[in-house]
């Protein structure tokens, strides 16, 4: 078993891309389609543990994982009984694509796919850089049932660079930042997530700015899509989550988005990175 894993991990292939003001994007299709690292004006904005990156074994704690078709844990469900923590995506191989200043790549149901999740789909991910030198990040999901709709409760979870010793002082600067910035406590040192609304949910045109202290004043603009936002750290790592995700766990049994048949949903988030 051990050989094999080693060789599993020699196979591992990260791609590449470059785009405007020094942007640089790498991801692995074979590791479940994470984003491993991000860089906005040559400066990388992203913590990657590379040991779980390399254990196949293992999830990725670090880069963007993508969770499909659910974000956080399924606590009761019949239909979904095999469902795990944050979906399958993560751990699935993606078809990917060249596209201009960025990447896409696709994922497709199929029939281990439908023993823990049992539609058809078409799941698209894909990351462009703009000119202004940010970063957009893409979900796209099309249901391909003929008659029944497709329950959807989806995010990203984004890990981005920050000295453990400097948590406390990350400021949250948009509408529920001051709830998360009084509960430290309990996403960075006990390590259980806080969960806000997406500002967004109340003005449409609300981006939420993390100042993260030795990297910079981050804007991240989620689109309306992901109603909720997720903030979460592992204690004593170098390391803030702030995860776009479309409802709290179990949302794909209490209230999914429900995408009717053969139409199309989007969700997409900017990140810029201003020092």
């Amino acid at each position: 078993m051990k050989e094999n894993n080693l060789e599993r991990k020699k196979e591992l292939k990260i791609e590449t891309k470059k785009g405007f003001n020094d942007g640089e994007v790498s991801y692995c299709p074979e590791r479940g389609g994470i984003i491993t690292s991000i860089k906005l004006g040559g400066k990388e904005i992203l913590y990657l543990d590379e040991e779980t990156f390399k254990n196949v074994d293992t999830n990725v704690k670090g880069g963007i994982p993508i969770l499909f078709p659910n974000a956080g844990p399924i606590t009761e469900s019949s239909e979904f009984i095999n469902l795990e923590q944050h979906g399958f995506a993560r751990k699935s191989k993606w078809q990917t694509e060249n596209v201009k200043d960025g990447f896409k790549e696709t994922l497709s149901a199929n029939e281990e796919t439908k023993k823990m999740y049992p539609y058809n789909f078409q799941f698209s991910f894909s990351g462009k850089f703009e000119e202004d030198g940010s970063f957009t990040l893409n979900q796209e999901v099309e249901n391909k049932e003929g008659t029944k709709g497709l329950p959807l409760s989806m995010g990203l979870h984004p890990y981005f660079k920050v000295p453990n010793s400097e948590k406390s002082n990350i400021k949250f600067n948009f509408e529920g930042g001051k709830f998360v910035e009084d509960n430290i406590e309990t996403w960075a040192n006990i390590g259980k997530a806080v969960s806000i609304d997406n500002p967004k949910v109340k003005d449409p045109n609300a981006v939420m700015e993390v100042v993260i202290p030795s990297l910079g004043t981050l804007i991240i603009d989620a689109s309306v899509e992901y109603q909720k936002i997720w903030v979460w750290s592992v204690p004593g790592k170098d390391l803030v989550c702030v995860e776009p995700v479309m409802r709290d766990k179990n949302g794909l049994v209490d209230n999914p988005e429900k995408i009717k048949p053969k139409d199309t949903f989007s969700a997409k988030v900017n990140l810029k990175l201003i020092e």
